[in-house]
């Protein structure tokens, strides 16, 4: 329970995102499909990151090392910090999130923005994909300033054996990461299938609470995971101040930061648009199937 309590408390930005995924997950999929995705998505990254850090079997992300001296006060499963399993579930869900903001008509009425997200878009191949693709740009700025720990609040918790040629972060954990989102979210995906029939035989769909913009939630939540990365880059290029006799390369870091816009930028240009975007309106048809699958009253209300 120490170690419990000392992760929590030494890693608050880790159960931040969660509680506020615990939250979001509440409001767009109900209780139960939420304890589902918490629970698998730590339990398929578990076991991911246990048998990538065994030299007998490396993947999905390759080889690397935790270092258990760092790691001594923090609570570890199977030699895998908890915190670090933990995050791809909420990481894995606000990814999913996204990928259907991008994929769904969007309702509108001031700045009460309500995505239309049939079940049937929400279980499609193609918000599988992008979901998949989006957690993997996530880790494309997470990972390398997480590698740079030692020199920030994190600390120097692991290392590549190996190092790779984004800034010694290798192309496999980045295959890896693209493995790991795509088994999450298609599990839960098929779990939500099954639900739903369950739910369809008994007339007992789930009512899910009407909240005012919830339809801009993905998109900022995610904007939120990415942009406390890039403070910490642009923290640690512009203002560090390493101890004496400590190597660090700050003009590298400032490279880092602005490669890692040009990875974030496009991606939050391209959902501006979509709010905007004329076009982006949802039928008649498309709220009805939409009301249908997730009945709301309070929202229904409000749809003339």
């Amino acid at each position: 329970m120490s170690a419990l309590f000392y992760s929590v408390t030494h890693r608050p930005y880790v159960f931040i995102f969660l509680l506020a995924f615990l939250a979001f997950s509440w409001m767009e999929q109900g209780r139960l499909r939420t304890l589902i995705w918490l629970v698998s998505g730590y339990l398929v990254a578990l076991a991911a990151e246990w048998a990538s850090v065994n030299p007998d079997i490396r993947v999905p992300f390759g080889y690397y090392v935790y270092h258990h001296d760092v790691l001594a006060n923090d609570l570890t499963i199977f030699g895998v910090p908890f915190f670090d399993s933990l995050s791809f579930a909420f990481l894995s869900y606000v990814s999913f999130s996204f990928a259907q903001f991008f994929m769904s008509p969007l309702w509108r009425r001031g700045f009460d923005y309500q995505r239309v997200t049939s079940r049937g878009i929400r279980n499609s191949p193609a918000t599988l994909f992008i979901g998949a693709a989006l957690m993997t740009l996530i880790d494309v700025v997470v990972d390398p300033v997480a590698h740079l720990g030692r020199h920030w609040f994190l600390g120097d918790i692991y290392h590549y054996p190996s190092p790779g040629y984004h800034f010694d972060v290798t192309m496999a954990n980045y295959a890896g990461w693209f493995v790991v989102g795509w088994a999450i979210i298609f599990i839960n995906q098929r779990v939500d299938a099954l639900l739903a029939a369950r739910e369809l035989a008994s007339g007992k769909a789930v009512t899910l609470p009407y909240v005012p913009a919830k339809g801009l939630f993905a998109p900022l939540f995610w904007a939120g995971i990415l942009l406390f990365n890039l403070g910490v880059q642009a923290w640690l290029g512009w203002s560090y101040q390493p101890e004496p006799g400590v190597e660090f390369d700050a003009p590298e870091v400032r490279k880092l930061f602005l490669s890692s816009c040009f990875v974030v930028a496009p991606v939050l240009l391209l959902a501006a648009i979509q709010l905007i975007k004329p076009s982006n309106r949802p039928s008649d048809a498309e709220l009805t199937a939409w009301l249908a699958d997730y009945p709301s009253p309070k929202l229904a209300s409000r749809i003339p």
